[in-house]
Order: C-alpha cells, then structure tokens, then sequence
C-alpha cells in the first residue's frame, strides 16, 4: 500500500541528516513530516500557525524561514538581545519538547 499525502497525492521523500550541535532556524514545512532522532538529543520549540505573523517571515523566496537567526534565540533571548529587532517574537506562544533517540514527533 502507499500512502498519497498532500492534494495532489504526491509522496514527498526527505532525508536530513545532521552532526551534532545541528541548529535549524525558525521555519515551516508546506508538507507533512515524520521528525526521526536516531541518536542523541533534540529540542524543538513548535510555534502554531496563528504565531506566524510573529516570526518575522523572511521577505525571499524563502518566505518559510524566519528572519530570526538560532543564535538569536538560543544566546539572545537569556539576555533580551532580539527584544527591539523582533519585539512581536517575545509575545508568540509555543511548545517545547525533547526528543531522544528513538523518538517520533508526527508534524
């Protein structure tokens, strides 16, 4: 059996791999996605759809990036360094979690 995701029925197959230490900046997917850790840790910060318009959503082609860097999130956020630059980022609600090896989030 195959599974036909999205409208047009089309199976859309990504790998990603990364070393440790792997930062991915803010961002969402147009399609559905399987988030696989296989060994180590991960954590994720999931910011629903309504928060969009407090992402700061790149002004490109890549218009499903956030302007926002990782750093600015990881180092900033401890010492208010995004506060003026993204002041509506401060305000978005969101969940965070940590997967392990073996773990599955369906997103």
């Amino acid at each position: 059996d195959i599974v036909h995701c999205g409208p047009e029925g089309h199976v859309l197959r990504q790998i990603f791999f990364g070393p440790r230490g792997t930062v991915t900046p803010i961002h969402y997917d147009p399609y559905e996605n399987a988030f696989c850790q296989v060994v180590g840790w991960k954590y994720l910060r999931l910011y629903p759809p309504c928060e969009a318009p407090r992402l700061y959503a790149k002004a490109s082609e890549m218009r499903n990036n956030s302007e926002v860097e990782p750093a600015d999130v990881l180092e900033g956020e401890a010492r208010g360094a995004y506060a003026e630059r993204f002041e509506l980022l401060q305000s978005a609600d969101f969940v965070e979690t940590v997967l392990e090896a073996g773990d599955i989030l369906y997103l």
